[in-house]
């Protein structure tokens, strides 16, 4: 049987012979058949994130970084796969085992990087006690699987149970524990399950913590569950499997039905006398204030009112005041008067007094008998009295 083929460039086949040899072809390239048959191979790529897993006839395995690009070949493979490589954070960290020389080791390998496997390795699988999915509270072995570490600070949040203290109260504790790796190979000498070890550790300081108490003392005392001091054989054993306990904070506590009805009764009675007593006092600082508010008002009464009475007296005062220096004006200014008048009389007198003189000392150069003219000026004298030295005394004496 005559046929013709075409093999593309970039595409690689196998012909195949009646007898059953195959002759290997890459593209690109045209074939004249004579009772051959022709099988493309299936082309296999990879990224620069993926390799290839090629595993081989004889039982060998290779792997293949990308970006690359394989062929496969009936005759030498089993079967080509693409696998991502496996991008680990800088907070990341594998475990890698591997065949040599006869024996196994192991490595650790950190992160940012992007890992290849090679075909004689694999990664360690952790298999850790993980939350039951139904209460997250609670931890179930075997639950969390996983192959990259987190090498950063973590938390959990774990209730411990039947927590009995010293006088028989059942309790769950609730807690949350801040932790960190600080030596995985210690961790992976020490531990295969270090959340079951956080578990055992937590419940066994717990359960010490209250079996020495009361319900009344624990509940008193509970501040000393975020100390770290009250954790001693957490820390030892986080300390011995590689980690370090950063923190453990105390989210409160659960006790059984009938204990937390007790207690809630209790707790509804106080809250009920709390809020008596609040609200007695608040009506008492209620009172207190509208009395000191009252006293304040009296206060500033007599304080306006003494304002009031210290100005009107004021007022009075200025009045008065004002009253005296207008009288004390008007008398002097009538003083003055009086005075001017006065000296204007005094002035006038002064003057006729100036003039009569005049006159009486022209009239006795005039050889007048001034006694007589000063008598006749007075024209009724109330006595006359006349002296007339030329006849005998005698005295006469005339009233009118």
């Amino acid at each position: 049987m005559l046929s013709f083929k075409t093999i593309r460039e970039g595409d690689k086949a196998i012909v195949w012979s009646a007898n059953g040899q195959g002759v290997r072809v890459e593209g690109p390239k045209w074939l004249w058949l004579w009772n051959k048959t022709v099988e493309l191979l299936p082309r296999v790529a990879a990224d620069p994130q993926q390799y290839l897993v090629v595993k081989f006839k004889n039982g060998k395995q290779q792997h293949v970084r990308g970006p690359t690009v394989l062929w496969l070949d009936p005759v030498l493979h089993e079967s080509i796969q693409v696998e991502p490589c496996l991008a680990l954070d800088s907070h990341e960290a594998i475990v890698v085992y591997r065949h040599e020389d006869g024996a196994v080791q192991r490595r650790v390998v950190r992160g940012p990087s992007l890992f290849m496997p090679q075909a004689d390795e694999w990664l360690h699988e952790f298999r850790w006690h993980g939350a039951d999915p139904k209460d997250h509270t609670r931890k179930i072995p075997r639950a969390l699987k996983f192959t990259k570490l987190r090498v950063i600070p973590d938390q959990m949040y774990f209730d411990v149970l039947d927590v009995r203290t010293a006088d028989d109260a059942l309790l769950t504790v609730k807690l949350m524990v801040f932790f960190e790796l600080t030596d995985i190979e210690r961790m992976l000498d020490q531990t295969h399950d270090p959340v079951a070890d956080f578990i055992n550790a937590l419940s066994a300081d717990i359960i010490d913590f209250a079996a020495t108490l009361s319900f009344e003392q624990f509940k008193e005392q509970t501040e000393r569950l975020n100390r770290q001091e009250t954790y001693q054989q957490l820390a030892a054993r986080a300390q011995r499997i590689g980690y370090r306990i950063n923190k453990v904070v105390y989210r409160g506590y659960h006790a059984s039905a009938t204990l937390q009805a007790m207690h809630d009764g209790a707790i509804e009675a106080r809250t009920q006398l709390k809020l008596e007593a609040e609200t007695e006092r608040q009506e008492q600082e209620l009172a207190d204030l509208k009395l000191a508010r009252e006293q304040q008002r009296a206060v500033q009464r007599q304080r306006l009112e003494q304002d009031e009475l210290a100005h009107q007296n004021l007022l009075s005062q200025l009045k008065q005041v004002e009253q005296l220096r207008r009288k004390q004006a008007a008398f002097e200014a009538k003083l003055a008067g009086e005075q001017r008048e006065q000296a204007l009389n005094l002035e006038h007198q002064q003057a006729l007094n100036r003039e009569q003189l005049v006159l009486l000392g022209g009239m006795k150069e005039m050889q007048i008998d001034l006694t007589r003219y000063l008598v006749a000026q007075q024209q009724h004298p109330e006595r006359l009295i006349q002296i007339d030295t030329q006849r005998e005394p005698r005295l006469h004496v005339h009233d009118n």
